[in-house]
């Protein structure tokens, strides 16, 4: 099923997804073609993947500017929006180090908004992207068992690497209700991986030509400030 999308301040804004539970909305930059990884975006989104610093730096570089935008272009109050990141499979609670937890940290600064890296809390459980059947990954991701504590806020952003079907986004949302059921839940990754034959925008031609430059500036200053000798 081909799940579309609507531009919001340069994001590419799902009202739905193919699991959608507990989410308000779900933005990301741009698609992370699973059977294209040459093209340019899913190039840079694979390093992400792979923990290259320049690719997290130019990562965070357009997060800084884009979330910011898209804050407003929503009309949110920051102060009483807060950013939280999602867990990795092996997590039990947020590692702060981790990029997708300072660029959720960082946004947050930009913003004026809130964060947290200890509200979510859940239990490890086996890598689901190498689980191919989605039976398989819902049984994998039922062990999680997420949990939220209470967090004094409106809106709450999830900040994730990728999104794929939205199932751990939807577990991450639904815990949040739990504890906080008059707020909102949104996911906001990096990514939304597609096949090319599912996929309205195989190019990612959508994508903002400010957002790429911004890319190349954060890997160009990871570069000029790591750069050997």
């Amino acid at each position: 099923m081909m799940i579309y999308h609507t531009m919001v301040a340069g994001w590419m804004g799902f009202p739905y997804l193919s699991v959608s539970n507990g989410l308000t909305y779900s933005y990301a930059i741009a698609y992370r073609l699973k059977d294209k990884t040459s093209e340019n975006w899913t190039a840079r989104f694979i390093q992400f993947k792979n923990k290259s610093n320049k690719a997290e730096w130019g990562g965070a570089t357009v997060f800084y500017e884009a979330v910011p935008a898209l804050i407003k272009q929503l009309g949110l109050n920051p102060k009483r929006t807060a950013f939280i990141p999602a867990l990795s499979s092996g997590e039990v609670k947020a590692d702060p180090d981790r990029s997708m937890s300072w660029i959720a940290r960082v946004s947050a600064e930009m913003c004026g908004a809130q964060y947290t890296d200890t509200a979510l809390s859940k239990n490890v459980h086996e890598k689901i992207h190498g689980i191919y059947s989605a039976e398989g990954r819902t049984a994998e991701l039922d062990k999680a068992n997420y949990q939220s504590t209470k967090i004094d806020a409106d809106h709450i952003f999830v900040f994730d690497d990728f999104i794929t079907r939205g199932d751990t986004l939807s577990r991450i949302a639904l815990a949040v209700l739990a504890a906080n059921p008059k707020c909102k839940v949104y996911g906001i990754a990096l990514a939304k991986a597609e096949s090319v034959g599912f996929c309205p925008n195989p190019d990612n031609d959508q994508v903002p030509t400010r957002w790429d430059d911004l890319w190349k500036q954060g890997e160009q200053e990871h570069e000029a400030k790591f750069k050997k000798g």
